[in-house]
């Protein structure tokens, strides 16, 4: 008898148990079952996925992180890629050049854009490319980094600036999003040819003293037809790294103003 009661006794706490294992469950359930639904609705679309759309979605999910864009002022950028290398495009004054430099890129050899020196950081293996470099003979080089392709392009006016010595950058990123810096210039020959390349972001120079104006840089936005323009380099006379009310009133098309300071995310 003794045996019994203790039989039954322990059944009802196995029941006791499974009961509140189920009421605790349920207490949770709503959160807990939607992930579960949403889990395996997604296993079963992966499952019926070909094979192709499957190594399309991971590869959007591998390059997801973005090139970073820091804009320091007056002519000089810094760009962080996907994978954490350092570019920076005409070093000048102001700027944060602490992080290690993997890509140094100079437009021309006017101070306030080849201020090498002050990138004192760089990796054993940093590149260096100057307008000698990107320019040989008459003939615009193209880099191709693990990184970034770095394509120079045509730069220059007269009497301030030797397209013989001159240029801009086009820059093409891993993840496919490409940048235009134009460097000191005005109108080109080349900008028809840079509209072929689908541009994602340019930045104009517009100072209006040294290079072209406001007017005649959104001519040429609108000539190279990127996705987004940026007026830069458009202060010289007053020692500004960027002049607001100036850029405000440019008129070129799909314009995004990035004062010095902020980022953007290349994508």
């Amino acid at each position: 008898m003794k045996k019994l009661s203790i039989l039954i006794g322990a059944m009802m706490l196995i029941l006791f148990v499974v009961g509140c294992s189920n009421t605790a469950a349920s207490s949770e359930g709503d959160i807990s079952i939607e992930d579960t639904e949403i889990t395996q609705s997604r296993l079963n679309e992966e499952s019926s996925m070909p094979e192709s759309e499957k190594e399309s979605e991971n590869n959007m999910i591998e390059t997801e992180k973005a090139p970073k864009l820091v804009y320091f002022g007056h002519a000089s950028i810094c760009i962080i890629t996907e994978d954490d290398k350092v570019i920076y495009v005409d070093p000048y004054e102001e700027g944060d050049y602490s992080l290690a430099a993997d890509l140094v890129l100079v437009t021309h050899d006017h101070f306030d854009h080849n201020q090498i020196d002050k990138i004192e950081n760089k990796n054993d293996d940093c590149k260096i490319i100057t307008q000698d470099d990107a320019l040989v003979n008459g003939e615009y080089m193209t880099f191709e980094l693990p990184f970034v392709t770095a394509e120079a392009v045509e730069a220059g006016n007269n009497p301030n600036h030797d397209i013989n010595s001159c240029v801009g950058y086009v820059l093409t990123f891993k993840n496919g999003k490409s940048v235009y810096i134009s460097g000191d210039t005005s109108t080109t020959d080349q900008m028809d040819k840079l509209h072929d390349k689908n541009i994602d972001y340019a930045f104009f120079c517009c100072d209006g003293v040294f290079n072209m104006d406001n007017e005649e840089a959104a001519m040429c936005a609108e000539t190279v037809g990127a996705k987004h323009n940026i007026p830069y380099h458009n202060e010289t006379a007053n020692g500004k790294l960027l002049d607001k009310e100036k850029a405000d009133s440019w008129s070129a098309p799909n314009k995004i103003i990035i004062m010095p300071g902020e980022s953007i995310n290349i994508e």
